[in-house]
């Protein structure tokens, strides 16, 4: 998500009130290219981030805390020397570019911190009062950008401007002359590539609000809608001018966060809420907190992802080297045949031999067979040789089908764990996923503390709310769905599960006793095949029966049952089903 030149402004008027006449008490250089600088004001101090990273580039005033290196980097040493102790005077954000110039006023000096928020191309200057370049994060010279340097002793100028006009000072005539009368571009792109500081979202706004569709080409707007659609640009930056901004942030119907915005976004019709804040700050806290939370949470779902697919790798290779084995072992019977074909024919074999030709006694014709001599071993060590393979051979097959019905049971278990995996959305569902492979023993199990009051509550099982009224509760995890199926459950209540396909144990809860509607079923059927691999299918089977008729083997691994004198529903998952009955507090 860009910062636009809107949202910056709402920084800069945020900046002002709160940092003009601070004294610059520390400076540090956490990362490569960002800044935290530590400003004091009467009775307070006010932490300011600046980022020239090419994923997130910002400045605005933080709560949060970051991690310094114990050697600071030369620009942060640089920018020491010749800032601490000064005064944040004027903040400007020159002709509406995304661009901040802090004033810096030491005893008799006076220097300007220069924030360029331009993507991949962001930087941060420092220069002094004639405008030459003491400094930069990131040194651009001539080997790197032909059309722009920035390195020490060399004067600073703007990035070359784009054919862009300032939307806080043109007027009604220049708006409508600077945009090309013709279907080259759709309305909201018009506002978008003619003036300044404008993203793709708050484009769209202004078209929004202006009553118009913002796919329609300009050159097929009548006068009448192209009046309407200066209005609605003017009046958006009638308050940007008053600066009466209210910093948004647009959550979707997956909770997750869409846009921030220094104005609520009306046109997105994909968000569920907005959270307006009192000033930037809180808002930039609020997105990147979460932000690294939720890289944090995919870090550790990464990591438990590689290790579930290692897991299934060495299954699946065990299991093919059982299946060779068993192949093997099943020619029990010709290994023993091969052994008495020898003993029967020793008078005409000798050692040294490879191979013989004899008479098979055993098929009905008696007809002649090769067989294959080791020739080191002399013919009754051969016969032995063959009675001691069809020994291991017969052993073996018991064995090797045991073998291969445990790994199945794990290879399911396992495909289920990867599919809580890619399911669970929350920190705390991965950390009850990751104890569970702990508990298992497929990483290194933590030493649990004892201390009740750092022990974490388990969560709950999801749960529904069918439109008969019924109670329908998923498993998140498979010890969440042992849990639901053995213990939560009663007799009365209806099990349900994705036919062959890993998938959440769901269960209707039924207190009356009285049959369950089939609308019900249906409903937690649609709810049991969004909950499992069958998710992006169509016609998905889901079994379904009381919960008397499931049982758990003895010995096996969370969240595997049988169950038996069950029916079958086919249904396609439904997102919209799913948030319409999902529970609501």
């Amino acid at each position: 998500m860009a910062l636009d030149g809107i949202m910056l402004a709402a920084i800069k008027k945020e900046l002002t009130e709160e940092l003009q006449g601070a004294r610059v008490d520390k400076i540090y250089q956490p990362e490569a290219d960002n800044l935290t600088f530590t400003l004091r004001q009467p009775g307070q101090n006010i932490n300011l981030f600046i980022s020239a990273g090419a994923r997130n580039p910002r400045i605005h005033i933080t709560s949060l805390k970051f991690k310094n290196p114990l050697t600071p980097p030369a620009f942060c040493m640089l920018l020491r020397k010749y800032l601490i102790n000064g005064t944040i005077g004027e903040i400007k954000q020159p002709d509406f570019e995304r661009i901040l110039e802090i004033t810096i006023n030491k005893k008799n000096n006076i220097y300007r911190l220069i924030i360029e928020i331009m993507g991949r191309h962001s930087n941060i200057i420092l220069t002094d009062d004639n405008g030459y370049i003491l400094d930069a994060i990131k040194r651009i010279t001539k080997e790197v950008n032909t059309k722009r340097e920035l390195y020490p002793g060399i004067k600073y100028h703007y990035p070359p401007r784009q054919d862009k006009l300032n939307p806080l000072k043109v007027t009604r005539e220049e708006f409508f002359k600077k945009i090309p009368d013709d279907f080259s571009q759709s309305s909201f792109k018009a506002i978008m590539y003619n003036f300044r500081g404008i993203g793709p979202n708050m484009a769209k706004e202004i078209v929004y609000r202006s009553g118009l569709d913002h796919k329609k080409p300009y050159g097929g707007l009548s006068p009448f809608e192209r009046n309407k659609l200066w209005d609605g640009f003017n009046n958006i930056f009638r308050l940007v001018i008053e600066g009466k901004f209210k910093p948004t942030i647009g959550i979707d119907n997956n909770n997750n966060i869409c846009y921030f915005s220094a104005f609520p976004l009306e046109h997105n019709k994909d968000i569920k809420k907005d959270l307006i804040f009192d000033n930037t700050a809180s808002l930039f806290d609020y997105y990147y907190e979460n932000k690294i939370k939720l890289a944090h949470i995919g870090s550790i779902k990464n990591s438990l992802i590689k290790v579930v697919s290692n897991y299934l790798k060495k299954n699946r290779k065990k299991r093919n080297k059982l299946r060779k084995q068993l192949n093997e072992s099943k020619r029990a019977d010709e290994y023993k045949k091969i052994g008495e074909l020898i003993k029967a024919n020793m008078y005409i074999l000798t050692k040294g031999m490879k191979q013989a030709e004899v008479i098979d006694y055993f098929s009905p014709g008696q007809e002649k067979t090769n067989i294959k001599l080791d020739p080191k071993l002399s013919p009754s060590e051969n016969a032995q040789r063959y009675f001691k393979k069809y020994n291991k051979a017969k052993k073996g097959v018991k064995y090797i089908k045991r073998e291969l019905r445990k790994l199945k049971h794990e290879e399911r278990y396992l495909e289920q764990v990867m599919l809580n995996l890619e399911q669970a959305e929350s920190r705390e569902e991965i950390r009850e996923i990751k104890e569970e492979l702990g508990d298992e023993g497929y990483i290194k199990k933590k030493n649990r503390i004892n201390n009740r009051r750092k022990q974490q509550k388990p969560l709950p099982p999801l749960r529904f709310k069918a439109t008969t009224g019924h109670d329908i509760l998923v498993g998140r995890n498979n010890r969440q769905n042992d849990k639901l199926s053995k213990k939560i459950a009663n007799n009365q209540d209806l099990w349900l599960h994705v036919k062959e396909l890993p998938g959440s144990h769901v269960i209707i809860r039924n207190h009356t006793g009285d049959e369950i509607p089939t609308r019900t079923i249906k409903e937690a059927a649609i709810i049991a095949a969004y909950y499992s691999k069958g998710r992006m299918s169509e016609n998905v089977p889901v079994d379904y029966t009381e919960i008397k008729h499931v049982k758990k083997p003895k010995g096996a691994k969370p969240g595997l049952v049988y169950y038996e004198n069950y029916k079958t529903i086919y249904v396609n998952p439904d997102k919209k089903i799913i948030e319409k009955l999902a529970y609501q507090k």
